[in-house]
């Protein structure tokens, strides 16, 4: 069963607590300070990490100078609920611990690049807490030789689609540390939608941005590592019945990323975890193919 997520915009009203100490390991902007060039800032009001272009003091504020200040990521509080996956929220030495009010009802809660051993997600309302917990360790074994040697891997996405979907309850989020570090990519929470059955022989790409240079000859000439941007060619099978909902679900989602997650029913399968992206959809098609089912065509990318 493939679902999206469309996600509630988490701001200060509905943080309730954290446990990221500071908003960014970056010092606050100062009108006063003499700014070296590349130094970095951030401000609380922004919740915007800023690179100074240009050497020197200005009395205006980064988000308004952009002549000398280069508005360069969120800051580390604020990281894991921007629209990158890549850009993440950290805390050493202890747990990664979010509380949220969301305002509305909630019923799916999405964790995507994670670094850590287990993530617990609970919802709470009314005396009454709801608890789902996902480890995030685990090694892939499919000999004795790899019963010994095979590395621990990070399983870096965790999803729950089945919270009471109670009007006014509360969110808590924990990742508890691996090797002392936790971290969260992007949360994601709101009402989950399902489209329909992925079917098999669907395409899971990347877009490669890195910088690649070969002479007439076809020798490496230059060679620079940048980010890959996930992204996937899926057919799904929608039942005529949720059709009109998923064709209205194309008009909500346009340029607005969300979580889509392609195998809700079986998460520990070997695909499952390939077939999670937050980003948007480049194509959105469907085909009516008879009077029991249409047909989907998503090309999706990672923001």
């Amino acid at each position: 069963m493939m679902r999206v997520l469309p996600s509630i915009t988490v701001d200060e009203a509905k943080l309730v607590s954290t446990t990221v100490a500071v908003e960014d390991p970056s010092p606050v902007w100062a009108p006063g300070t003499n700014w070296a060039k590349d130094a970095l800032c951030h401000r609380v009001e922004t919740h915007r990490v800023y690179r100074r272009i240009t050497a020197g003091t200005t009395p205006t504020a980064p988000e308004s100078d952009g002549d000398n200040w280069q508005d360069l990521r969120p800051t580390n509080k604020w990281a894991m609920f921007d629209d990158l996956r890549s850009t993440r929220t950290r805390v050493e030495g202890g747990p990664l611990t979010v509380v949220i009010n969301p305002g509305q009802r909630v019923d799916s809660v999405g964790l995507v690049g994670l670094v850590g051993k287990k993530a617990t997600i609970s919802s709470a309302k009314g005396g009454i807490t709801v608890t789902r917990e996902f480890s995030l360790v685990r090694r892939n074994v499919s000999n004795w030789y790899e019963y010994f040697t095979a590395p621990i891997e990070q399983r870096d996405a965790a999803v729950t689609w089945d919270l009471p979907p109670n009007w006014g309850a509360t969110i808590t989020v924990t990742i508890e540390p691996i090797g002392g570090v936790a971290e969260c990519g992007r949360l994601s929470l709101g009402m989950g939608v399902v489209i329909g059955e992925l079917l098999w022989n669907y395409d899971d790409d990347a877009l490669n941005f890195s910088r690649i240079e070969r002479d007439f000859a076809g020798s490496l000439m230059a060679l620079v590592r940048r980010r890959s941007v996930p992204g996937s060619t899926l057919p799904v099978r929608v039942d005529a019945a949720r059709f009109m909902r998923v064709r209205a679900l194309r008009e909500e989602l346009n340029a607005v990323p969300a979580l889509w997650v392609g195998w809700t029913r079986h998460p520990d399968a070997p695909y499952a975890q390939g077939a999670i992206y937050y980003g948007i959809y480049r194509r959105f098609s469907l085909k009516p193919e008879n009077k029991l089912y249409a047909m989907a065509q998503l090309e999706l990318e990672e923001t």
